[in-house]
């Protein structure tokens, strides 16, 4: 008897306590597997997003202007749409029914952000003086679309001034508004790179040193260029460029050119030694020491204190913000409050449009900002980068809401202090700054911004597909030690790249150094706003 009540216990009790545990296991483990693909399609879509970015980027002999930029931007949503669509189209997602489960992507730019997401159109209220009715979109329609580009900013206020300042994925920074000067206000446009010099040195028109290291003017180095030239005939040639304001222009030796869409563009003002000579690294370290002054005159105490319109935002409070004696440390006053500014105006914008986004989508989910990690923020910090958002899908037992950050590592809107490799002549290796046994070298090296090794394409005069590395000597390889498995290097993790070329670089070492990455810094594009 005892047996069999056990028996009917079991039947009774156990066996469909024993089915509902199972049932559940199954569904979390169905969950997580669904979550887990769902990471995957989303971070895979993410991926082709940049990768598109990326190229057309690298190929566009436009890529550092605005307009260049909102194309080359609209062309990676396409992608990472179609990605999705391919990807999810086995259950029956669209790209329209897609877009009412993604609330925003972010495209972190270098000195601001585009987010991509709905928006109310308003084109008739705009119009309604006027008899158009030439639209492509309905009055109050919801229409998916980047909106207008969100500056990295803040402004500042004190007794003697009203400033607002840009700041950008480095240490480059705008400043604009006014100052009062001899009890009179007096307006100012102010932009450089934030850098700290040693007081020996000397910053003026015919001598520049930074960190005890001469700056001076250099011979323009040589790059591979493919081109239709000015009489259409397709040329491969090795051409010295020099760099403006993100525009190359190249010399023959006769004539100076800039290239675009593959054409050569006859640049008739310009002469033939101001292409062969570079100035860009003087310049560089000129513009930086007057920011400098600039600054110490004006605004030496400034502090979060003078932040003003502070919509809810809470700003670490640090105390004066630009404290020269460490300036450029990854952890100095100046660095917390730039990374501090980004991350605030990001996380404001983004907050507001996921929450505005339910007003949007057709679907009843509570669409909400997500917490970004720490580890996520670095990654925003120190790239041009993507975000990307996937919210209100069920997956079975819960909600999917999940984000993907990818970043490019691959552009020419910045220049981190690791892009510039040094290329040894005498074996035409590229190494990374930090490798051992790179002291001692003489003038044997030369250093080389790392994006211009990248594969570039163009369409020669008959359609066919040209490929071709810019980097001269074409047969230059990559150093196995130092850049491919970071095995032979003697920077310490725990030591900045800056304290490591301070401390450890003989002086030529430096010099190269210094020279390469102001005169990749200066040559970038950047939007000087006078006022």
């Amino acid at each position: 008897m005892k047996i069999q009540s056990l028996a009917i216990l079991f039947v009774i009790i156990i066996l469909p306590i024993s089915l509902v545990l199972n049932s559940y296991v199954g569904t979390r483990i169905q969950t997580l597997s669904l979550q887990s693909n769902y990471d995957s399609k989303l971070k895979d879509a993410t991926y082709d997003a940049l990768k598109a970015y990326q190229i057309n980027s690298l190929n566009s002999d436009t890529s550092d202007y605005t307009n260049s930029k909102m194309r080359d931007i609209k062309a990676s949503v396409n992608t990472f749409f179609n990605t999705m669509s391919s990807s999810f189209g086995k259950l029956g997602y669209t790209k329209e029914t897609l877009q009412n489960y993604i609330p925003a992507l972010v495209y972190t730019m270098y000195d601001g952000y585009y987010i991509y997401s709905p928006y109310r159109n308003t084109w008739d209220e705009e119009i309604s003086n006027t008899h158009s009715t030439d639209t492509s979109y309905k009055n109050n329609e919801n229409i998916y679309g980047l909106k207008p580009y969100v500056y990295y900013s803040c402004r500042y206020a004190g007794i003697n001034y009203d400033l607002t300042i840009t700041y950008s994925l480095d240490n480059y920074i705008q400043i604009q508004g006014y100052v009062t000067e001899s009890g009179k206000k007096k307006t100012v446009s102010r932009y450089g790179y934030v850098l700290e010099f040693y007081d020996t040195d000397i910053v003026n028109d015919t001598t520049v040193t930074y960190k005890g290291i001469p700056i001076t003017e250099e011979t323009s180095l040589e790059e591979k260029i493919c081109y239709i030239d000015t009489d259409k005939t397709f040329k491969n040639q090795v051409l010295q460029y020099k760099k403006i304001n993100g525009t190359k222009y190249y010399t023959d030796g006769n004539k100076v050119f800039s290239v675009l869409n593959g054409n050569a563009i006859l640049q008739s003002g310009m002469n033939v030694r101001d292409i062969q000579k570079n100035t860009n690294a003087m310049e560089y370290y000129r513009e930086a020491y007057k920011l400098k002054e600039f600054i110490k005159t004006y605004i030496p105490n400034l502090s979060t204190s003078n932040i003003k319109n502070n919509t809810g935002n809470n700003y670490y409070q640090i105390g004066k913000i630009f404290d020269w004696s460490n300036i450029e440390s990854e952890d100095s006053n100046f660095n917390t409050h730039r990374i501090d500014v980004i991350k605030n105006s990001i996380e404001r914008n983004l907050a507001i449009v996921i929450n505005n986004f339910n007003n949007y989508s057709g679907v009843s989910t509570d669409f909400q900002m997500p917490k970004l990690s720490d580890e996520d923020w670095d990654k925003i910090m120190n790239n041009i980068s993507i975000i990307s958002f996937l919210q209100g899908v069920n997956i079975g037992g819960k909600v999917y809401n999940g984000y993907s950050i990818v970043t490019n590592t691959k552009n020419e809107d910045l220049v981190m202090e690791d892009s510039i490799y040094i290329l040894t002549r005498n074996d035409n290796i590229f190494h990374k700054v930090i490798e051992n046994n790179l002291n001692g070298q003489g003038n044997n090296i030369i250093g080389i911004y790392n994006v211009n090794i990248e594969r570039r394409s163009i369409e020669d005069n008959t359609g066919k597909v040209i490929y071709y590395y810019p980097a001269f000597p074409e047969n230059a390889t990559l150093s196995y030690d130092s850049i491919v498995t970071q095995k032979n290097i003697s920077k310490p993790s725990e030591q900045s790249l800056n304290d490591y070329i301070v401390n450890n670089c003989d002086e030529n070492l430096k010099k190269v150094y210094y020279t390469a990455i102001a005169r990749e810094r200066y040559g970038l594009y950047r939007q000087k706003l006078e006022i």
